[in-house]
């Protein structure tokens, strides 16, 4: 058994405490007597560890890639951004190299954050709305959709598609029906559009915001739709690039922090040095935070998960717990996991922050897959 004491996150606020645990938490309380090895982190804060739902790659590696590595490369990166658990996120591509993705990430497991399935963003998406995706789009279509969960094998845990397109809804009743959690992304769906995805069960807004048609008084469009749809949640970058401080903090007024999920969205340049880098025959510049490309069209972020929650307290002004919440909590509630919470019976996932909420320890499962020397 392992001990670990400083300032506990937890749905009641903060408080001084300890946590006993092996794989999963034993205790939580006051600090008391035990028998095992002790690390006191004195005033740093203890939280449940982030889950990041939606991430491509980081520090020059993609889920993507050819080469096996480079998943595990992103989960060493990951943990050191507070992450305990994620799920590979595909781009839009080719079919092909979107079934040998999937198998791959179904057959690997992971030394740094815990993998945990996969997130298909495309190609079921709106030309209009397309961003920085490539020019692969498809319709769904029933086959296929069997082929991806077959290629999966039980891994296929979220998708991302434009559920106005030819074959959208019955795409998203089909994947439910199937296991699998839908979110609407690079949408340029109408507000009735939105509200009839929402029935046929679409859950959760992709990278709210960024990607789908946009907020207007006459036309609310899938955001208004999703803003006042209890039962959609919605993804947030918060970087304070793609979304303004003043729109992430009405965002979190208006669903509540158990309805919004931070994401980093981060590419493979992220976490790179500024300037220009080429991958994959794409010209991308990394600049202030973000990751560009040639066009100026933003490609995604370079934040993890700890600055995600930084900004949202530091530069949004949600308290600590809030932002935790929405970094842990709220993503694993959605994906039905045994994590994200400092309580017994869980899964000893942690992450340790100091005051600036840089990272200190991560521990999957626990066991510490990062910690500064």
């Amino acid at each position: 058994m392992k001990v670990i004491r400083g300032n506990l996150v937890t749905d009641l606020g903060i408080r001084k405490g300890q946590i006993e645990y092996t794989d999963r938490i034993l205790y939580v309380g006051d600090h008391r007597e035990f028998n095992g090895e002790l690390v006191d982190y004195g005033e740093s804060l203890i939280a449940p560890g982030f889950i990041d739902i939606h991430v491509h790659g980081m520090a020059g590696y993609d889920i993507m890639d050819p080469d096996p590595e480079s998943i595990h490369q992103i989960s060493r990166h990951l943990a050191t951004k507070g992450v305990t658990g994620f799920l590979a996120t595909l781009q839009t591509s080719s079919y092909k190299e979107i079934i040998k993705t999937l198998k791959h990430v179904s057959e690997t497991e992971t030394t740094g954050a815990k993998l945990l399935g996969s997130h298909l963003e495309g190609p079921y998406i709106s030309p209009v709305k397309i961003g920085a995706q490539k020019q692969n789009l498809r319709e769904p279509i029933t086959n296929e959709l069997d082929d991806l969960l077959w290629a999966a094998n039980g891994g296929l845990r979220l998708v991302t598609l434009a559920p106005e397109v030819k074959g959208g809804l019955v795409a998203v009743k089909y994947l439910v029906g199937h296991g699998v959690l839908v979110s609407a992304g690079h949408t340029d769906a109408t507000y009735e559009e939105a509200k009839h995805a929402f029935d046929a069960g679409v859950q959760l807004l992709g990278h709210c915001w960024n990607g789908m048609r946009e907020l207007h008084h006459r036309e609310p469009g899938i955001i208004g739709a999703g803003l006042m749809d209890d039962r959609v949640l919605v993804e947030l970058i918060a970087d304070c690039h793609h979304v303004h401080p003043a729109v992430l903090g009405l965002t979190v007024k208006l669903k509540g922090s158990d309805r919004v999920i931070l994401i980093s969205d981060s590419i493979k340049p992220a976490g790179l040095e500024p300037g220009k880098h080429i991958f994959d025959d794409r010209v991308y510049y990394v600049v202030d935070g973000l990751v560009k490309l040639e066009s100026g069209v933003i490609a995604g972020s370079s934040i993890g998960l700890n600055d995600a929650v930084r900004n949202m307290v530091e530069r949004v002004g949600v308290s600590v717990t809030d932002a935790v919440q929405m970094a842990s909590t709220t993503p694993a509630s959605f994906l039905g996991l045994n994590k994200g919470r400092l309580e017994v019976d869980y899964d000893a996932d942690f992450v340790v922050l100091d005051k600036g909420f840089n990272v200190h320890e991560t521990i999957v499962e626990g066991k510490t897959v990062y910690r500064v020397e």
